[in-house]
């Protein structure tokens, strides 16, 4: 009895490095979106569902294996939905302002005389900060939904073939206790890199967030200070170099 899991290869997920030095995941095989009919009408709730019947069914020679894609199912549905949970207007707002702010402090200070001082750097420093946390946080979000939906699916139907004694795989490949291990092993080690994207994505915008909110009083002020040396200078061409903290 064929089936319409196809086996995933090790060079469906590719790591690239983020500016914090985390590591965020691209979209996966694109060969798997033309089985994405089944997933997107039903959604996440109905592959959850398939997989928790499969475990409930009367001991399958292969029980172990169905049980641990039920639970890596229901790991990365809990992963996705605080992702989800996440206010992304806010954290957007946040993004948008660290970005606009910091180049509004460079072009402030691009002129060379106009010097800052240690605790004044801190706060540019700050506003950077919160700019290199959320930076694409909205690009990498819409690529964890993708992958998310992908790895659910794949999951799912991985499940359903090992549940129904399936003998072929959708590329024809036989379905056997070797391929069964080969296999689960593949979308055990996909779905953990997931939620660990997920949860660092998740980590990434919290923090961002909270250093953006803490820096707006700092920023705003320290903007006042610098328009005001810079109107200065021009006015006056008095350099505006500023004494070393002590």
């Amino acid at each position: 009895m064929a089936f319409a899991f196809q086996k995933r290869c090790r060079d469906i997920v590719d790591l690239n490095e983020l500016t914090d030095g985390r590591c965020y995941l691209h979209p996966m095989n694109e060969a798997l979106t033309t089985r994405h009919s089944f997933f997107n009408v039903f959604g996440p709730i109905a592959c959850f569902l398939g997989l928790a019947l499969f475990g409930c069914q009367s001991p399958h020679p292969h029980q172990a294996a169905l049980d641990q894609l039920h639970e890596l199912h229901e790991s990365v549905s809990v992963a996705y939905e605080q992702l989800r949970a996440l206010p992304a207007d806010s954290v957007l707002a946040s993004a948008r302002w660290a970005s606009v702010n910091l180049h509004e402090l460079e072009l402030l200070m691009s002129d060379g005389h106009i010097e800052i001082t240690k605790a004044e750097g801190a706060i540019v420093s700050e506003v950077s900060r919160a700019r290199r946390l959320l930076k694409d946080h909205e690009s990498r979000r819409n690529r964890l939904t993708q992958n998310t939906e992908r790895t659910q699916l794949q999951l799912n139907l991985l499940a359903e073939a090992i549940a129904q004694n399936a003998t072929v795989d959708g590329s024809g490949t036989p379905i056997d206790s070797s391929y069964i291990e080969q296999q689960v092993a593949i979308e055990t080690r996909i779905a953990r890199e997931l939620i660990e994207a997920l949860e660092e994505t998740i980590d990434l915008a919290q923090r961002g967030v909270e250093v953006a909110q803490g820096a707006r009083a700092d920023n705003d002020s320290l903007q006042v200070i610098l328009r005001a040396r810079l109107a200065r200078y021009i006015l006056e061409g008095v350099n505006t170099s500023i004494p070393e903290d002590s």
